[in-house]
């Protein structure tokens, strides 16, 4: 009888064991798990932080480069109309010219007929 109460305590005793340990280890578990949590959490919230400054910056250059190409199609405008809009005293001394220019050429080589 000895014997019985012995191995009864020993499985009583494996089985306060066991339950013990079960729910200490799913304590811990739910620990680890919520540090776990806050860690991937606290890393997301950095990632888009990150991401959002990149944004910030990629916005900004583009609005530069915007403002650049604004500043350069108003130059080509400027440009374009100054070059196309010749006054008229200059279209007449250039005809001029040119025309002076080829009656020299033509005096100074005899027509070969």
């Amino acid at each position: 009888m000895e014997w019985a109460l012995t191995f009864a305590a020993f499985v009583i005793g494996s089985v306060f064991g066991y339950v013990g340990h079960s729910v200490l280890s799913r304590n811990s578990k739910d620990k680890s798990q919520n540090k776990q949590l806050e860690q991937t959490q606290l890393e997301l919230s950095q990632y888009k932080q990150e991401v959002s400054d990149h944004c910030d910056d990629h916005d900004k250059q583009l609005a530069e480069l915007t403002n650049l190409i604004t500043k350069v199609n108003q130059k080509w405008s400027t440009s374009a109309s100054v070059l196309t809009a010749t006054p008229p005293s200059t279209v007449a001394s250039e005809a001029e010219a040119i025309d002076n220019h080829s009656a020299s050429i033509d005096s100074a080589h005899p027509r070969s007929t």
